[in-house]
């Protein structure tokens, strides 16, 4: 047998892990190999004549397919990850790749779509995800109780930078990986000296020089690992201001990271509406204007103004009574 045989080509397609359908101009699926089967649960030889839409592929938007199809019609391979549903009604995550099928002369005759089933991949991710997100609350919690902060401060400060973020337009994602990454702003504290941190007096200056270290505490206890990224950025920069006259870089404006920028405000109004031995709790009003007064001097002005618009439609006040400390 030729080894470039049309039979050769169609046992390889009928032995390749991945599956694969290939359809005419019209959509309709003219083969489909012994994997389709094995992935979907679909009987490949009652696929045929059926378009790919018996996937009933889910969460997948408009605007994701109209940029699939252009890519394909203009001769490109799109590839993607997409969830489909499979005969039992069961959801599975694939790696799709989908072109057109040319004749010798270049003229399109159909689709092939290539799906590899990630399944499993996409479970072990979330996995590692929740193993993170429980090792920065491990985290957090030892950096509040060397701090000896109580009550619920982060949860606060996470609360109030996820609406200011979602406020400014972020997206879901972006919203989440702010909020559990807020918790670790003072992480870098596990650094600082206990004579230091519980001092009940005022710092000397020598003391206050270690104090200042810990932003660059935290860059060291995270790392470089790219999970936290969004973590360190804020761990690193939440005392830079956006005059440049913060530490410990003395970053100005827009070189300070945004999730920084969110979560400094958020993290201010909290400390200056919570009482410590040092200090009274300051009413919401008073911490609000100052806020304000700040505005363009040590934080962001757009991310002020959203937190002024949470601030008057109330959902500061309902987040501030939601997570008071008992």
């Amino acid at each position: 047998m030729n080894m470039f045989s049309p039979e050769i080509f169609g046992l390889a397609l009928d032995n390749t892990v991945d599956s694969v359908v290939i359809t005419d101009m019209n959509n309709v699926i003219q083969y489909a190999n012994p994997a389709f089967t094995k992935i979907t649960g679909f009987d490949r030889k009652e696929a045929l004549g059926k378009t790919p839409s018996i996937l009933r592929s889910r969460h997948t938007t408009l605007e994701t397919y109209q940029k699939m199809w252009a890519i394909i019609l203009s001769g490109g391979w799109w590839r993607g990850h997409i969830i489909n549903v499979k005969a039992n009604g069961e959801e599975w995550h694939s790696f799709l790749s989908i072109s057109q099928v040319r004749d010798a002369s270049g003229e399109p005759m159909g689709y092939v779509g290539i799906a590899r089933d990630i399944t499993e991949m996409k479970r072990l991710e979330a996995q590692l995800h929740d193993m993170s997100l429980e090792a920065i609350y491990m985290l957090a919690q030892a950096a509040e109780a060397k701090d000896e902060v109580t009550g619920n401060h982060l949860q606060r400060v996470r609360a109030y930078s996820e609406a200011m973020a979602r406020h400014l337009g972020m997206s879901d994602a972006e919203v989440n990986k702010i909020g559990y990454s807020s918790i670790l702003h003072d992480v870098g504290k596990l650094q600082v000296p206990d004579a230091i941190l519980k001092k009940e007096g005022k710092l000397t200056e020598e003391e206050w020089e270690e104090m200042k270290k810990h932003p660059q505490g935290g860059a060291v206890i995270l790392r470089d690992k790219d999970f936290y990224q969004t973590a360190r950025d804020i761990a690193v920069n939440h005392h830079e201001r956006w005059d440049g006259t913060g530490y410990p870089k003395g970053k100005k404006g827009e070189e300070i990271p945004l999730a920084s920028r969110i979560v400094t405000v958020a993290d201010v109004f909290d400390a200056l509406t919570t009482s410590r031995p040092y200090k009274r709790a300051w009413s919401p009003e008073e911490a609000f204007e100052k806020i304000c007064q700040d505005r363009g001097s040590a934080f962001d002005p757009e991310v002020v103004d959203a937190f002024a618009a949470l601030y008057h439609q109330g959902t500061i006040g309902e987040l501030l009574r939601e997570y008071a400390d008992e």
